[in-house]
């Protein structure tokens, strides 16, 4: 139920501002991003008023705030006294260690003791049992429908080193999944991993403007018909001298416009966009997976997966020894 009217409430807010619609309300919009903005800040004002109490970040609809344990009660009353005035009802979830990339990108371990889970003008504090868990966001939540599996055991395993204290290489043998090991990516017109590359130097001066640029094409693209206006994707190139040889896939393993892959031991090559021949993002090393196998590949490169979980906790300020 809350889920479907936060997709309703955020639909319409949308539409405020936008002069087609019906709702077009350019003062609602602004008064309403504005109240929480206002709001948020002196919400931050209070609580930083102490300089035991720090807020290590802020977003749209909440702040993450770090305190010596002895001044909760004064946090609390902060909270309170803002509830009461503005009338807003604050939920919380008390963390025991926070990680976090950026405000929209981290891991937070929920601590086990009570937890405040609710602070509003009207009931005042109410306390709930809480319970080691795990909160991710962003680059590190779980698979979904808003979001595609991106190698899903590296966040899992940055989370058992945060919670359980498991170091990468000794966590990934809890995972046998091959679902757990592979990123999709949209792939637009479609796209091939070649079995390798050839140099080529087939370059034709089709437009001969003497001191300024030329117009050369490939006999390739002459051979397929390509007319000498087109413009980027295998249309004329200008220039004074002949163009420098490219590099030309040979065979492979074309797909449509979903790639799915997985990190293989040995040399690879990359997955390429069909047509413009441009690398797909982090393809180096991949293998294509359009069929999910039943049990992990042979060739699986465990020591990428325990590197970019490495990796990964670095970016959130985790050293990992």
């Amino acid at each position: 139920m809350a889920g479907a009217l936060k997709i309703s409430l955020n639909g319409t807010f949308g539409k405020l501002g936008s002069q087609y619609s019906s709702f077009y309300s350019p003062d609602l919009m602004l008064a309403v991003t504005m109240t929480g903005q206002l709001n948020l800040m002196c919400l931050i004002y209070d609580l930083e008023f102490h300089p035991d109490i720090k807020v290590l970040s802020a977003n749209t609809d909440g702040i993450a705030v770090h305190y010596p344990a002895k001044l909760r009660d004064r946090v609390l009353n902060v909270v309170l006294e803002n509830a009461k005035r503005t009338g807003f009802e604050y939920e919380e979830t008390r963390y025991a260690k926070i990680a976090m990339k950026d405000v929209n990108n981290y891991l937070a371990v929920t601590t086990d003791a009570e937890t405040a889970a609710l602070i509003s003008g009207e009931e005042g504090v109410v306390m709930g049992k809480g319970k080691l868990d795990v909160k991710r966001k962003g680059l590190y939540a779980e698979t979904g429908l808003m979001k595609n599996p991106t190698m899903e055991v590296c966040s899992n395993m940055a989370v058992d080193f945060l919670r359980d204290g498991i170091h990468p290489s000794e966590s990934i043998a809890n995972y046998t999944n091959p679902a757990d090991f592979v990123a999709i990516r949209a792939v637009k017109g479609g796209g091939v991993q070649y079995d390798s590359f050839e140099e080529v130097d087939d370059w034709v001066l089709v437009l001969d403007h003497g001191n300024k640029d030329n117009l050369w094409m490939r006999r390739a693209w002459l051979d397929a018909g390509r007319s000498i206006d087109q413009q980027g994707g295998g249309g004329a190139v200008k220039r004074k001298s002949r163009p420098a040889p490219v590099q030309i896939g040979v065979g492979g393993q074309k797909f449509g416009r979903i790639a799915r892959w997985y990190m293989k031991s040995g040399s690879t090559m990359t997955i390429n966009y069909v047509g413009s021949g441009n690398k797909v993002p982090k393809s180096e090393g991949a293998k294509l997976c359009m069929t999910l196998p039943d049990t992990l590949p042979e060739d699986l490169d465990y020591a990428w997966y325990i590197n970019e979980t490495i990796s990964m906790l670095g970016d959130m300020g985790v050293k990992v020894d």
